[in-house]
């Protein structure tokens, strides 16, 4: 089983190959902690002199903060002068998916999210099959331990920490048919440094979702589009996509879903789907 020090390992070397636009969310909490200490050390005009700005405006992304530690390096305040390098390999391991930030939300969902899904969730003798932007579900999943039997995800992603906003979300009932199109909806929530995930089979998803019969204080999932009305009943069909956010009332509600460590993951969602007779 990985571990989050492997995730990080690969998803920076998933950064060096991504392209795109410059990232825009990394926190640099050790590289500022070490500006901080090094500022108070270093009169605020010469500062300004040395950067052209003064302290608090200085920008991680900029190198603004860079300059000014390896400026104290050289005024002897940092008595290690390969200290920046470490700070610098720190800070980027502490949030080692900064890079999402230069893809459109369409790359984020349908590239990475299925990359990071199936990094946590694969073994040795699993298979693994991402879908058509046309199938019912989004990847089909068959562990080692199931003989061949596929668990079918739909999977939902989102980096609007902490608030995590998931969007249409299909009806396992879509297509109409006797059987549902999918086993289980998994959703994730990514920020630059962690992942959240809630993992919940599609038997369960109706006793969330304003379907009429649902009580008010159990609705976690909504009609998406247009005014909001009951959906997935047999008025309305089940036609109409989902949508929820991951505040604290969904968050209370579907605490027995979430899984806050990713190498639980597989276990969480193998005794779920065991629960289900699936």
């Amino acid at each position: 089983m990985p571990t989050w020090d492997d995730f990080a390992g690969w998803a920076i070397e998933q950064a060096a190959e991504a392209g795109g636009r410059k990232a825009l969310r990394r926190r640099w909490a050790t590289l500022r902690a070490l500006a901080e200490v090094i500022s108070k050390k270093i009169p605020a005009a010469e500062i300004e002199a040395l950067l052209g700005k003064p302290y608090d405006q200085l920008d991680p992304e900029h190198n603004d903060l860079k300059a000014l530690v390896a400026y104290g390096a050289g005024k002897g305040i940092i008595a290690d002068p390969k200290q920046l390098q470490t700070v610098l390999r720190d800070d980027i391991r502490a949030d080692p998916l900064y890079f999402l930030a230069q893809h459109s939300g369409k790359t984020f969902g349908e590239k990475f999210a299925p990359l990071f899904a199936k990094f946590w969730l694969m073994e040795e003798g699993d298979s693994w099959e991402k879908q058509s932007s046309k199938g019912l579900y989004d990847v089909g999943w068959t562990p080692h331990e199931r003989k061949g039997k596929e668990i079918r995800i739909e999977l939902k992603a989102s980096s609007e920490q902490p608030g995590y906003l998931f969007q249409q979300i299909r009806h396992p009932k879509l297509s109409g048919a006797d059987e549902h199109d999918y086993d289980l909806l998994l959703c994730l929530g990514v920020s630059a440094g962690s992942l959240e995930w809630w993992a919940i089979p599609s038997e369960d998803l109706d006793q969330f979702a304003e379907t009429g019969a649902t009580a008010a204080d159990q609705i976690v999932i909504t009609r998406h589009h247009g005014k909001r009305r009951p959906i997935w009943n047999k008025e309305h069909g089940h036609t109409d996509e989902g949508w929820f956010r991951a505040d604290a009332k969904a968050r209370a509600l579907l605490k027995d879903y979430m899984c806050g460590s990713s190498d639980k993951l597989r276990d969480k969602i193998l005794s779920l789907i065991r629960s289900t007779g699936r």
